[in-house]
């Protein structure tokens, strides 16, 4: 389907109130990719029972709360493909925008007290976020959505709608699962430096120590969902660039046992097991898991509601084109379906509502932090989304 058209059919949508997702996944290798929509053909608010459902989840970072499910049976889909730019454009020149003393003087006091309690051994990590609203130049969510799809090529970009819960938009770099056939794929990230021009870069014994800390905690916790240790592989931990970010990542694959993902809950290695296993993960939450969410909910002092949470497309049919072996010849005309569940977690977003922004931005914290040094670290995080917001 031509650009144009795609973006004037999701125009439609927009204006009569349906709900929508346009997406596209990161950029890995050449210049083209896929840019995704599902068109939602009524306003219902469907919701997911235990992710065996198929279509496109979108679900927050408490997981009392419901995931919303766009379902595949009840959409349709577009998809056109998208030409990157030889060169990202370089940002263009913003005003940053005004942040009152109360915010920063109510995050510090929040760190503060999270520093005391990671000092009396209460948790190893735990992550902190704040809330930033900035008003909107562009208010169209479309056109902020075709200027992220530019600035950020190596992220999972998208823009989320419903008229029952919002507009959301964003350019994430987590992968929370990836599922395709009996295989899965997920990741640990620990560690954060700033991108210099090279990945080639240092890392000290402590963020070593805490990136095998995360990759641990991850396998103790699919074990525990029924997929066994020794059908799990992780890589050697590297430096994986993030926009302008460095993080130290790990990543980790294996095999669903029984070989399929969608099955019922009370079977080991179910859908919604091995997903409860990873999210939220600890580089969102925390760690001990437990007790670093009960943390945030009881001290964070606002509804975090689908930032840190996750999204993506949930067992959608994929075809794929029989190889041509001699056995196969024959069969040629047929083509194999699989399902494919391609999850990530909600990072570097932002809400829509009323002609506003409200950014989400959040960081780790040790027993080591100083809290004025991690206000600090949000304030550079939040720039990060307004180079777009803020032209």
């Amino acid at each position: 389907m031509p650009e144009a058209e795609f973006f004037d059919r999701l125009e439609g949508q927009y204006a009569s109130g349906l709900p929508f997702v346009a997406y596209r996944k990161p950029i890995l290798n050449g210049k083209k990719n896929e840019v995704t929509a599902i068109l939602q053909q009524d306003e219902q608010l469907y919701h997911s029972k235990d992710f065996t459902e198929s279509g496109f989840v979108f679900a927050p970072f408490d997981t009392s709360g419901k995931a919303i499910l766009f379902p595949e049976n009840a959409s349709e889909k577009l998809i056109f493909e998208q030409v990157v730019p030889e060169e990202v454009p370089a940002p263009v020149t913003f005003q940053k925008g005004e942040i009152s003393g109360e915010k920063k003087s109510t995050h510090i006091e929040l760190v503060t007290k999270a520093v005391e309690a990671l000092k009396a051994g209460e948790m190893e990590k735990v992550v902190l976020s704040r809330r930033e609203e900035v008003e909107l130049k562009e208010k169209d969510p479309l056109k902020l959505f075709r200027d992220l799809l530019i600035t950020y090529p190596t992220a999972f970009v998208y823009c989320w709608y419903h008229p029952k819960v919002g507009c959301w938009l964003g350019a994430t770099p987590e992968t929370l699962l990836k599922v395709e056939g009996n295989r899965f794929k997920t990741m640990a990230l620990a560690g954060t430096q700033k991108f210099q021009g090279t990945t080639d870069v240092e890392w000290g014994e402590k963020e070593k120590q805490e990136q095998q800390f995360v990759t641990d905690s991850i396998r103790q916790g699919l074990e525990k969902a029924g997929v066994s240790s020794s059908g799990v592989e992780s890589s050697e931990p590297y430096t994986a660039r993030a926009g302008n970010l460095l993080h130290l990542r790990t990543d980790i694959n294996g095999k669903i046992p029984n070989s399929k993902f969608q099955i019922p809950n009370n079977n080991p290695g179910s859908a919604e097991k091995i997903i409860s296993a990873l999210h939220p993960t600890p580089a969102v939450c925390g760690l001990p898991r437990e007790k670093a969410k009960e943390f945030i909910l009881s001290e964070e002092n606002y509804d975090r509601e689908f930032y840190t949470g996750f999204l993506g497309e949930l067992n959608l049919q994929k075809n794929v084109q029989r190889s041509r072996t001699r056995r196969n010849v024959e069969n040629l005309a047929y083509r194999a379906v699989k399902k494919e569940t391609d999850l990530y977690v909600n990072l570097r977003c932002m809400q829509i509502k009323d002609g506003t922004a409200i950014l989400y931005i959040g960081g780790g914290i040790t027993k080591d932090s100083v809290p004025e040094d991690e206000w600090q670290e949000t304030v550079n995080k939040a720039e990060t989304m307004k180079k777009v917001l803020l032209k």
